[in-house]
């Protein structure tokens, strides 16, 4: 029976288990970070509001005073989740950086106003350049940084030992480097060849290939519907 290992935060994790679980497949949670959050600094002359995370949303959750103003986000997940929260006008690209720059050029407009990325401290790509090269005012605002952890917990070394974890998912490229270096460190990188390597792109299964894995696969869409898809295929 497939039993996945889960490293995301709890909040993003806990979806994710629940569409597995109707599946038939069950989950292991032990996230191997966790977000830190700023303050939000004022935000002058907004026009629209860039996210590229849940953590950026999360961050934004009791600025009720922002939640009228337009949202761009990377991908559909994102959008969901921003009005889940509350934003009112959210707008939504198909899941990368470059889809995303392509949605803002499309809908915004350079002579209204400022537009303003949430981010963390970390981000792939600096969509602020992109966009002042493209004329527009814009501006970075970290508001969260994550911090990662620095140990496996007892009970996840026990897992692997046991062989008890079939599949892990991993979701970006930190932290499948986080991953593989914490596997390194406690000169268990050899349990990989018993396990598949759920990938959510192809940047993310370059990362999990510096380990040898029984399976690596790559989901077509960036997406968590895609990612649990696997399993529907593998029946």
């Amino acid at each position: 029976m497939a039993r996945v290992l889960l490293i995301r935060s709890q909040e993003d994790a806990d979806a994710l288990a629940k569409d597995l679980q109707s599946k038939g497949v069950e989950s292991v949670h032990h996230p191997l970070f966790a977000a830190r959050f700023f303050p939000i600094p004022a935000l002058k002359a907004p026009q629209a509001l860039i996210i590229t995370s849940k953590n950026a949303l999360r961050a934004l959750k009791e600025t009720d005073g922002l939640k009228n103003i337009p949202l761009y986000g990377v991908g559909n997940q994102t959008a969901l989740f921003a009005q889940h929260l509350g934003f009112s006008n959210v707008m939504s690209a198909s899941g990368t950086s470059k889809e995303l720059l392509e949605l803002i050029l499309k809908k915004a407009d350079p002579r209204k106003g400022m537009m303003h990325h949430l981010s963390g401290k970390i981000i792939k790509e600096d969509l602020v350049k992109k966009l002042r090269d493209a004329g527009f005012k814009a501006k970075r605002h970290i508001v969260y940084q994550i911090e990662d952890y620095e140990e496996l917990p007892t009970v996840l070394l026990s897992h692997f030992e046991n062989h008890q974890i079939s599949h892990v998912m991993f979701f970006s490229p930190r932290t499948t480097e986080l991953f593989v270096n914490l596997l390194r460190k406690y000169k268990i990188e050899k349990e990989a060849c018993t396990m598949t390597a759920l990938c959510v792109s192809h940047g993310v299964a370059e990362k999990v290939k510096r380990l040898q894995w029984a399976k690596v696969w790559v989901s077509l869409q960036p997406t968590i519907q895609s990612m649990a898809g696997y399993f529907d295929e593998e029946q």
